[in-house]
């Protein structure tokens, strides 16, 4: 299981509307508005979904980018033991070779 909190950067005529859109997307809470120009969101989901997840948020209207601000992944144990997980953060954030956390 993923846990990933982030900031949704949502245009100001948006933000209430795409906080209702994520407050009832699956394994997604929201937190209230910050600044008057980010959603304050928190995702739950398997390892291996939590880039779809993201992604949808990305697609709706209005939202202009997605900050990443923590990650964690629990462990995840094959029919072996053996932790596995599928997180590429890179492909959440939608970077192919760094993550600029600036």
């Amino acid at each position: 299981m993923a846990i990933m909190g982030f900031l949704v950067h949502a245009l100001p005529d948006d933000l209430e509307r795409v906080e209702r859109m994520v407050g009832r997307m699956n394994g997604m809470t929201t937190y209230g508005i910050h600044k008057e120009q980010y959603i304050v969101v928190v995702a739950e989901a398997p390892s291996d979904k939590i880039d779809d997840e993201v992604d949808k948020i990305k697609e709706l209207d209005g939202v202009l980018t997605i900050y990443a601000t923590y990650m964690t992944v629990e462990d995840e144990m094959d029919e072996n033991g053996n932790l596995e997980t599928n997180v590429d953060i890179r492909k959440i954030l939608g970077k192919k070779n760094t993550i600029d956390f600036t």
